[in-house]
């Protein structure tokens, strides 16, 4: 076989991942229909000092905006009904390319347990954003101001108790969590981070470096011999990235995604995720898949090692990037990982929503 024939082989493959790393960023339902997550083992959600049974809450839910700037934040709260006074919050965190839907699950699970939750779109965090603000624009900086925002918006509501609020981030919503906790530390009670993608400027600076046209940069035919990749588990956040790239209407055949924003690129590419996380000494919970392709568990692990002993690791036998359909998408079915794992993620997040 030449060389020339092998490449072509690797190219189709790796266009192949992109194709289903795409699809499962371009899944997600906006209904309201309550799953049963489990975790009825866990300690339920406690207000006023009472234990209140997570089957007998009824929750109302609304839409909230919060403002950043001249830029709207579109969000889903979930409120418990029936509870009086001022109770804990969490704030989640959606992955690139996906909405609020994403999490509505999770949220409303959590706000079972007695919890109010709030879900919203990043501004520009896909095409589908009920959000101000365009892709073009977004950055993993945008949208940690974006989270800024969300967190003193939600702290300010008068049932929140704003000395108990939690932040769960799913893959770069998780590394946007992640980086916003260092700076408001005194705000957060702790972190919940879903298969974070501490990768992404790793992936940038090795496939993103080579100007593709205007206001675009990278081209699949620019970034070489995919057969330097070595293992596909190492390749990078596909989804968060792909879904960064800006429209994947624009494909040619097998010759890959248009664009990925410059201004994304040049905000990320020199960023060291390492030398900006690590001081936050409250509890951290990472929950990752064993078989995570798109964001390889070492990187999680390298994290614990940065946050020492105030954070823990549970690997998800089986696993890979999201937990269930509303964060797998299409790209679940396609590689035969759609098992719903949230009945073993889930009890990880109530312990640590009750340390």
């Amino acid at each position: 076989m030449t060389k020339i024939v092998f490449k072509n082989m690797l190219l189709a493959v790796g266009c192949l991942i992109a194709n289903m790393a795409f699809c499962a960023c371009s899944s997600s339902s906006d209904t309201d229909d309550d799953l049963d997550l489990g975790g009825n083992d866990i300690e339920e959600g406690i207000q006023n000092g009472q234990e209140t049974a997570a089957s007998q809450i009824d929750l109302d839910s609304m839409v909230q905006y919060c403002q950043r700037d001249t830029f709207k934040i579109y969000g889903k709260l979930y409120r418990p009904k029936n509870i009086t006074g001022r109770i804990p919050a969490v704030i989640l965190s959606h992955s690139s390319s996906l909405t609020h839907a994403a999490m509505k699950s999770y949220a409303i699970n959590i706000a079972k347990k007695g919890i109010a939750t709030y879900c919203f779109d990043f501004c520009g965090g896909s095409s589908a954003s009920q959000s101000s603000g365009s892709t073009d624009s977004m950055t993993v900086f945008t949208e940690v101001e974006d989270l800024r925002a969300v967190v003193e918006n939600i702290r300010s509501l008068d049932f929140v108790n704003p000395d108990s609020l939690f932040l769960l981030g799913s893959s770069q919503g998780g590394l946007v969590t992640a980086l916003l906790s260092e700076e408001i530390a005194e705000k957060v009670c702790g972190q919940n981070l879903f298969y974070p993608a501490f990768n992404i400027p790793d992936m940038v600076k090795q496939f993103g470096g080579t100007t593709g046209g205007s206001g675009t940069t990278g081209s699949w035919g620019d970034w070489g011999d995919f057969g330097d990749w070595g293992d596909f588990g190492d390749l990078g956040d596909w989804s968060d990235l792909i879904g960064s790239w800006g429209d994947a209407g624009g494909m040619t055949g097998m010759t890959g995604m248009t664009s990925m924003s410059e201004k994304y690129i040049e905000s990320i590419k020199d960023f060291d995720v390492w030398s900006h996380i690590g001081t936050y000494k409250k509890p951290v919970t990472i929950v990752h898949g064993s078989s995570d392709i798109i964001v390889n568990p070492s990187y999680s692990e390298k994290a614990v090692e940065k946050y020492g002993s105030n954070a823990k690791l549970y690997l998800i036998e089986g696993a890979n990037h999201g937990f269930n359909a509303d964060n797998l998408g299409s790209m679940g079915a396609i590689m035969g990982a759609t098992t719903d794992y949230d009945s073993k993620v889930m009890p990880y997040v109530y312990k640590a929503l009750n340390r």
